[in-house]
């Protein structure tokens, strides 16, 4: 009866650390979801100001620094990236 009771202690104390380590995950999601949001947010905002500023790409330089940043804006990470 008391290796009974034992085991489950054990797996309720699993139980808790799991769910703990769940809550610390959502946390690191949610502050990465902000950080993306803050970024998309960005990019809109350099986006909007080249077409109030009326840039003109007249360089190879220009084109290459907007080919970098749509590739910038447009990259995904995947897995632990």
């Amino acid at each position: 009866m008391f290796s009974l009771i034992r085991k489950i202690l054990n797996q309720a104390r699993s139980y808790n650390a799991l769910c703990d380590r769940v809550r610390q995950l959502e946390s690191k999601i949610e502050r990465f979801e902000k950080l993306a949001n803050e970024n998309e947010a960005l990019w809109e905002f350099l986006d909007d100001q080249k077409g109030v500023d009326g840039i003109v790409i007249t360089s190879p330089e220009d084109l290459s620094d907007d080919l970098t940043d749509l590739m910038l804006r447009n990259a995904k990470t995947y897995g632990d990236a």
